[in-house]
């Protein structure tokens, strides 16, 4: 653990060294490039994506190419999880295509993140990773938690997985009480139910998974309107945190309404910045976007479709 630990700080500092970036931010009506010019930001975000319900994880490969995961339905949609068929989308310099066809379906789609040469998608309602091998385009469903024959769906709710070495943290939401808990990613490729190496019980309803600076595991306590650290760090920010990434000169958090499912799809959604120190320095708002459901940071110089502009506001 103290080695992964090390290496997970090499590479925050050399994030923090990184050139400048946009931001790739999903909600629950469309993808969105926002470009933050230094001291200014753009009046107008640019919409990579739209028309396939919410979106939410999303997370670039090796090869620069962008996956979002698209759930097909909005929140206040009538049809059900249970009927939900997911898609992943690739985002490139070519425009998009519709990712592989699951052998299930993918409900409730929520976290997606690129290790190990796979993408592995989140999805709460079968409480299962759907992991994508893109070197072998073939698909394994790994339940991180065993379950009964005959258990109610989204017991657990998995909305986030987060790397480190040769672990995969995987995070519970539980619809209260949440845990952040450690498995070995060799054995998830294969599909293998296994008690998890560490547990660390962390937030409300909590959402996302980084590391501090100093090592400390952190989380959004989205219903709690506040970030926490395993070691007591806490940020209250207000709001439904949920969506957070380093970037070169400090952090972003996004910051949804809180509302009754039917009311969130065209609600409005804010972007916090924050520097190294967790000081905050800009707010950027989305009107209309619905949720801010994940962010990522991708280099000013990859080349993405252009589907239509999001005005912004600067507060």
């Amino acid at each position: 653990m103290k080695q992964i630990l090390n290496n997970w700080l090499a590479r925050l500092r050399d994030a923090t060294s990184s050139a400048a970036c946009d931001l790739l931010v999903t909600t629950s009506t469309s993808v969105l490039r926002v470009k933050k010019p230094l001291g200014t930001f753009a009046t107008q975000a640019d919409v990579v994506h739209q028309g396939k319900g919410l979106y939410y994880g999303v997370a670039q490969d090796r090869e620069g190419a962008i996956w979002v995961a698209a759930r097909g339905n909005r929140v206040s949609d009538a049809a059900s999880s249970a009927e939900e068929r997911g898609r992943l989308i690739k985002l490139s310099a070519d425009g998009f295509t519709l990712g592989p066809n699951a052998p299930q379906p993918l409900r409730d789609v929520h976290g997606l993140t690129v290790a190990h040469n796979a993408l592995w998608l989140a999805c709460s309602y079968d409480d299962v990773i759907a992991i994508y091998s893109l070197a072998s385009d073939s698909w394994t469903w790994w339940r991180p938690l065993s379950l009964a024959a005959d258990a109610e769906p989204d017991r657990f709710h998995f909305n986030t997985l987060f790397f480190e070495g040769d672990l995969v943290w995987v995070l519970a939401h539980r619809r209260g009480p949440s845990s952040l808990m450690a498995f070995s990613a060799a054995k998830a490729l294969i599909g293998k139910t296994t008690p998890p190496l560490e547990t660390v019980e962390l937030g409300q309803q909590a959402h996302n998974i980084w590391r501090q600076a100093d090592g400390e595991l952190c989380t959004c306590s989205s219903i709690e309107g506040c970030l926490l650290g395993a070691n007591g760090w806490r940020l209250d920010t207000g709001g439904f945190p949920r969506g957070v990434v380093q970037t070169a000169d400090g952090w972003v958090v996004g910051i949804s309404e809180l509302k009754e499912r039917s009311e969130r799809d065209f609600s409005d959604a804010r972007l916090r910045f924050y520097d190294t120190h967790w000081r905050l320095t800009d707010e950027l708002l989305l009107p209309g976007v619905g949720m801010v459901l994940d962010i990522t940071a991708i280099p000013q110089s990859l080349t993405l479709p252009v589907v239509g502009k999001q005005p912004v506001v600067v507060n």
